[in-house]
């Protein structure tokens, strides 16, 4: 029997001894013709189960389920573990159900709906599941879990300003601010702006965001990227400064910004020599040798840099610097899917930057992995 049949004919279990229990209690009581009707389908229902018709036993819960309160409970566990197997068709069969009942409570009315909407968040549905988040919120507006649900799909929709929205109502329930998230928020927004060409609209959006926040690197990368754009080249030295003093584990990431245009050679090289950032001479030297790997090898020498660690010394290899051939060819393989990024949050780690963790879903919280003594670690602000 599989997993999922073995959750079923547990839940039913659960449901008949409940049921016989209640029955017990009632001191020389009759038996009912309410609790004849709920037997009847339950019986049958288990019986399906022991002979591996799931749906048809489904449906003789459901019946169950639409008799009494107490049912509807054991029907809302059910559904949770529907839903934790992968079988949304079901999870939804079921809270469908609940709610269909002429005398839902409201209790059970909130949670049935708000279920509903995690199952349909689940198999990807998410207009579908925002209506039932909104019908919980339409009678409890003050639905914690309903809130952050909705704003997390609408950051999944890039619908920055209703996500912005529910982050403030979150914020007044919570009695505290996330002015990070919101900075990361207002970044998305510029972002957005900069690819429909509203420039002016995006340097205000880029500016909100870091009067929110300072800290909020993807702004300093989009400020960096409209200076560059507009050729407004006294404003470069001034971004890298700030992002120097308040984001500086993002510094590398301008590093293809700035290498468009010649005249910023000695900018990064005076960079290097204050703060002798080696993720930013990796991430230089990485950018060069794309172009030309002899290049490279002349910067590295420029630079004078020597790597600290085994870390380092993989990337400089997979960019050719090495004499032997196959550790090359290995040093490039592993460069192709090491994870260069981690989530001080959570520990997640991608390949890629993500200004919002694809774990968590924290803003801001992905730093770059460095190595220390053969330890990976974060190096975090």
């Amino acid at each position: 029997m599989t997993t999922l049949l073995l959750v079923l004919l547990l839940a039913a279990l659960i449901l008949a001894w409940v049921l016989f229990w209640r029955q017990w209690q009632q001191d020389d009581a009759e038996p009912s013709i309410e609790h004849d009707e709920r037997v009847s389908p339950l019986l049958r229902g288990i019986n399906y189960l022991l002979v591996d018709k799931p749906d048809l036993a489904l449906q003789e819960m459901v019946q169950v389920a639409k008799l009494r309160s107490e049912a509807a409970d054991v029907y809302m566990a059910l559904g949770e573990m529907f839903r934790s197997h992968g079988e949304i068709g079901r999870a939804v069969r079921i809270h469908q159900n609940i709610l269909a009942r002429p005398d839902v409570s409201s209790e059970l009315y909130l949670q049935a709906h708000f279920a509903l909407a995690k199952d349909f968040q689940t198999g990807g549905l998410l207009d579908r599941a925002l209506r039932h988040y909104q019908k919980v919120l339409d009678v409890k507006s003050g639905h914690l879990n309903a809130l952050k649900a909705s704003l997390r799909i609408r950051e999944q929709s890039s619908e920055w300003l209703k996500a912005e929205a529910l982050l403030s109502r979150i914020e007044q329930l919570q009695g505290d601010q996330n002015a990070l998230h919101r900075a990361y928020l207002w970044g998305a927004l510029a972002e957005d702006a900069i690819q429909k060409k509203q420039f002016d609209v995006a340097q205000e959006y880029a500016e909100k965001s870091l009067a929110l926040s300072v800290n909020c690197g993807h702004a300093y990368i989009l400020l960096m990227s409209l200076a560059l754009q507009s050729g407004k080249y006294d404003n470069v030295k001034n971004i890298l400064l700030a992002m120097q003093q308040d984001a500086p584990i993002y510094v590398h990431l301008l590093i293809p910004l700035l290498l468009k245009e010649d005249i910023f050679y000695d900018t990064i090289m005076d960079y290097w020599h204050r703060q002798q950032d080696h993720e930013l001479a990796l991430a230089w030297m990485e950018e060069v040798a794309k172009q030309d790997r002899d290049e490279a090898i002349t910067l590295k020498e420029n630079l004078s840099f020597m790597p600290l660690s085994l870390r380092n010394s993989l990337r400089l290899a997979a960019i050719g610097m090495n004499d032997d051939a196959v550790f090359v060819l290995q040093a490039k393989q592993w460069r192709a899917s090491m994870k260069h990024y981690c989530c001080a949050q959570c520990g997640v780690q991608t390949v890629d930057m993500r200004w919002q963790c694809p774990q968590c879903h924290q803003w801001g919280s992905m730093c770059p992995i460095l190595e220390d003594d053969g330890l990976s670690r974060i190096i975090h602000k």
